[in-house]
């Protein structure tokens, strides 16, 4: 009697219609977000993203008045940074948690987007934030950082900034309406 190795698991290849993502992505997402959002890392991984982002594109400091003219020293030890940062690693968290649910998903996005859009944040500046959080997952992933794992995170990150984009365009072109009704 032989014994043969367990069979992978085979997935539906069929990519989501709304984010591109394939279960297996899907699932590539969930298991490599855990080691970057775990709660004893969460803080200071957040708030080590922002330092990178600030240091690729230090104009993005200016959009928040609270960091506007501080060093990187400055910022590693600002109480209010790592809080922002940690809100964001949660809102990440969220939309790893419904990356099976693609509407609700959109939802969360449209949320951020309406906050930020109203800030002068572009879908290029998320863009650019992309670039460096792709770079700093994979960073943060070392051995567990495959071309695969990059895709996958691609794919949602695109997602996300069309989403954005669509959310935008839609705010534009509610408020050139709501203009030419009271010209």
């Amino acid at each position: 009697m032989s014994w043969a190795a367990p069979a992978a698991p085979q997935y539906d290849a069929t990519p989501d219609p709304t984010t591109g993502l394939t279960k297996r992505e899907k699932e590539l997402i969930i298991q490599t977000w855990a080691p970057i959002a775990d709660r004893s890392k969460v803080k200071e991984n957040g708030l080590e993203f922002f330092i990178q982002l600030f240091l690729a594109y230090p104009y993005m400091q200016n959009y928040f008045s609270l960091f506007k003219g501080k060093s990187i020293e400055e910022l590693r030890t600002s109480a209010k940074l790592k809080a922002h940062a940690t809100s964001v690693m949660y809102a990440l968290t969220s939309y790893v948690e419904n990356v099976e649910d693609s509407e609700n998903l959109v939802g969360l996005v449209q949320k951020i987007a309406v906050s930020h859009i109203g800030r002068g944040i572009t879908v290029e500046d998320f863009e650019k934030l992309k670039t460096v959080f792709l770079k700093f997952l994979m960073s943060g992933l070392g051995d567990r950082a495959t071309p695969e794992v990059e895709t996958a995170w691609t794919k949602l990150l695109t997602a996300h900034n069309a989403v954005y984009k669509m959310t935008a365009d839609e705010i534009a072109s509610k408020a050139i309406t709501e203009e030419k009704a009271h010209a």
